[in-house]
């Protein structure tokens, strides 16, 4: 409806306008001294409308521009005023000629032009942004009159007293060239208050700003009809006062209709857009899900919003003029409040997590933000405060830590938490039980009471540092009781981290293995006995086998050299258990590999054994995945293997590499006899080892060792049309 009211006062304006200028045609072509003086008058009360407006709202008026162009109206006006009075024909200055009106229309116009350009200036300097003040206005106005009563008094007196104004107009031959480039002149202040009217268009109402812009753009082409007259009854004389009539209509519309219908689009648009953003702030402060109440100075609830009614069960009218205590739980002692009320007197925004009580003794947890607000002078007059609802979020934190502490005091193995300085700050009962102390022996101490030496301490400090950007790392060390035995651990150190992602101290999970480190010296033991008499023993039998085969002949030679290559057998097994014993013994760790690489390498050391043997590789460009060093063994084990039982005279094997969804599969494919049921059975763990399993695969059992502690798969397929197949399947990169 009001859009509809809009349009039709839009028409019936123009269809009035219109209809005036349709009359003041008809009059000029019957008595232009009449037309020129209606039109003059027309403007001079426009002018005297737009200070009076500006004048009496000077106290609350934020534009600077509508500031100073309300002052220079009023001299503009009384220019204009006295050129209109000097007009040929009146007969008031009868002796003047059409000189001195003149010579008045140009002290009016430049005073219009410069006003209008030095309102854009004070404008853009003064009156944009955060530095909008009605302020300026009530000082600056008077200040601005009393300069222009200067300098029209000035400009007045230079004709009227000392008649040293420029010439204007010559009876007969027309405008003087100090006439005509004035208005030039005046014109580029007209284009340059454009200019500086745009870039403050954000600080007027949308149609008030296009008025304005139209007006100066009709005033600059009224100027422009002005250069060009003869006779100032002539037509282009004519031609530029419907001109000005025209940019003091648009005026009359902007300023003095506008300013006295909807002062707010005017006089008060700072003030209005304020109350439209306070209307905004007060709309979601209401609808906000987060209890928001407003204080005075001294803590007296002026204001809540219905989430604070709905939460705290009490309403708006039993709330508002008590204070904040009323919701005290008795939770927080009496310097907490203090505390609070330092923070935001000094002008600081005071938060926290607090336990407040709602009307029917319920608690309930906030996170409370208060915050002052001030006047213009920073004087603190209210406090603001917002509370969000933290009740549920504290109920499933108790919860967490709960299960926390109760999965902290259930693992088995040793946890020990320590701060950046490694002194010690909590353990679980494992970690006491373990170490014989109790955690309030050690609390705050240095977790170097608890290494063999100084030097093992030093160790592990270097390798926290070394790894401080990784998530956690593994090592053994050795650790000593309370009962000063030494013994050895497995220690995994992860890197406690706060909200921001800052490391503030190290977690350390502590395994005693004293057993395993048994097991590994007593298999290292083993492993030397055996190998040192076991070979001994073979290379005794192989040295006999070797001589009874070279002195006899036939069946007996022959079973002589079935005993000197069952002892190169025996003793190749040897080897390998001993790899497989030091591997066993050995700390490894996953890492990333250039498969491409390792694979190369296998190759070219199984060609080096078997160069009769036939190796076929398809590979991608880049293939990397993540495993252990030893993986180069595996590969080179399966390929030895492949060419070793070859019963072909020309062992071929193909190796092919793919990647698909972030893991790698190596297939090793023969032509062989194939890798005997029993023996897949074993190695993938469908089948037990009982007394009947006589397998000898060693070289396999290291393979299958190596792809497990890979965290990888090992599988067997037959081959067609003869042959089997190994895939290794390994977490690509």
């Amino acid at each position: 409806m009001a859009a509809g009211n809009d349009i039709f006062d839009n028409i019936s304006g123009l269809v009035l306008w219109i209809g005036v200028c349709v009359v003041l045609y008809v009059i000029h072509i019957r008595n232009y001294l009449l037309f020129h003086s209606l039109v003059e008058l027309f403007s001079i009360f426009v002018a005297f409308a737009v200070f009076i407006i500006a004048w009496n709202a000077r106290e609350e008026l934020e534009s600077v521009f509508l500031s100073v162009l309300g002052i220079a109206y009023l001299f503009i006006g009384g220019v204009d005023l006295l050129h209109t009075l000097a007009y040929k024909g009146l007969g008031i200055f009868p002796e003047a000629g059409a000189d001195l009106p003149t010579q008045l229309w140009i002290l009016g116009r430049y005073l219009e032009a410069v006003s209008l350009f030095g309102a854009g200036v004070l404008g853009v300097t003064f009156g944009m942004g955060d530095t909008r003040n009605p302020e300026w206005s009530q000082r600056a106005m008077p200040v601005i009159a009393a300069g222009y009563l200067i300098v029209v008094t000035l400009g007045l007196s230079s004709i009227f007293v000392f008649d040293v104004f420029p010439q204007t107009y010559v009876a007969g031959s027309g405008l003087t060239r100090f006439k005509i480039v004035s208005e030039y002149v005046i014109i580029g202040f007209l284009i340059g208050a454009l200019s500086l009217l745009y870039k403050q268009r954000d600080t007027f109402d949308t149609r008030v700003y296009y008025l304005l812009v139209v007006s100066i753009a009709l005033s600059a082409s009224s100027e422009l009809a002005f250069t060009a007259y003869v006779d100032v009854y002539g037509l282009s004389n004519a031609l530029g006062h419907f001109l000005k009539f025209g940019s003091f209509s648009l005026i009359y519309v902007a300023v003095v209709k506008t300013g006295l219908i909807d002062p707010q689009k005017t006089l008060y648009r700072t003030l209005a857009n304020r109350e439209a953003e306070a209307r905004k702030f007060e709309k979601a402060v209401e609808h906000s899900g987060h209890s928001v109440f407003i204080t005075d100075r001294d803590g007296t609830i002026q204001y809540v919003n219905p989430t604070f009614e709905r939460i705290t069960g009490y309403s708006r009218d039993e709330i508002c003029g008590r204070t904040p205590s009323v919701l005290k739980s008795g939770e927080h002692d009496a310097e907490f409040y203090e505390e609070m009320w330092n923070t935001i007197l000094s002008g600081e925004v005071w938060e926290s997590d607090i336990v407040n009580e709602r009307k029917n003794g319920d608690r309930f947890v906030v996170n409370q933000t208060v915050a002052p607000i001030t006047d213009e002078e920073g004087t603190i007059q209210n406090f603001v405060s917002v509370h969000m609802d933290i009740s549920e979020r504290k109920k499933q934190e108790q919860e967490l830590l709960q299960r926390y502490e109760s999965l902290f005091d259930s693992i088995q193995d040793g946890i020990l938490v320590t701060d950046m300085d490694r002194k010690i700050v909590n353990a679980n009962p494992a970690f006491t039980d373990l170490f014989g102390y109790e955690l309030a022996e050690i609390e705050g101490k240095s977790t170097k009471c608890l290494y063999e030496d100084d030097a093992e301490f030093e160790r592990m400090g270097s390798a926290i540092q070394s790894h401080m950007g990784d998530e956690r790392f593994t090592r053994t060390t050795k650790y000593k009781k309370k009962s000063g035995q030494v013994f050895p651990v497995e220690i995994t150190i992860f890197y406690l981290r706060s909200a921001d992602d800052e490391i503030i101290g190290f977690i350390a999970l502590i395994r005693d293995v004293s057993d395993r480190e048994n097991r590994i010296q007593q298999l290292q033991v083993l492993d030397r006995i055996l190998r040192h008499n076991l070979r001994n023993a073979m290379n005794v039998i192989e040295g006999y086998a070797t001589v009874i085969r070279n002195d006899a002949s036939g069946e007996t030679a022959d079973n002589a050299q079935k005993i000197a290559e069952t002892s190169d057998n025996l003793l190749e097994a040897v080897d390998k258990e001993r790899k497989i014993t030091n591997f066993l013994t050995e700390s490894q760790s996953v890492e990333l590999i250039d498969l491409n690489s390792v694979v190369e390498g296998a190759v070219s050391a199984v060609h080096e054994r078997f160069p009769s043997a036939d190796i076929s590789v398809s590979a991608p460009e880049d293939c990397s995945v993540r495993a252990i060093p030893p993986l180069s063994r595996a590969i080179e084990e399966l390929l030895e293997n492949a060419i070793v039982h070859s019963d072909q005279q020309v062992p071929n094997v193909t190796i092919q590499i793919e990647c698909t969804d972030g893991i790698v599969e190596l297939r090793i494919a023969d032509d062989g006899p194939g890798i005997p049921e029993m023996e897949q059975r074993v190695l993938t763990r469908e089948a037990e080892i009982d007394p009947l399993y006589h397998g000898s695969g060693l070289g396999l059992w290291f393979v299958n060792l190596i792809i497990q502690q890979s965290n990888g798969m090992l599988e067997f397929d037959d081959n067609e049309p003869r042959g089997s197949v190994v895939t290794i399947r390994l977490q690509a990169e």
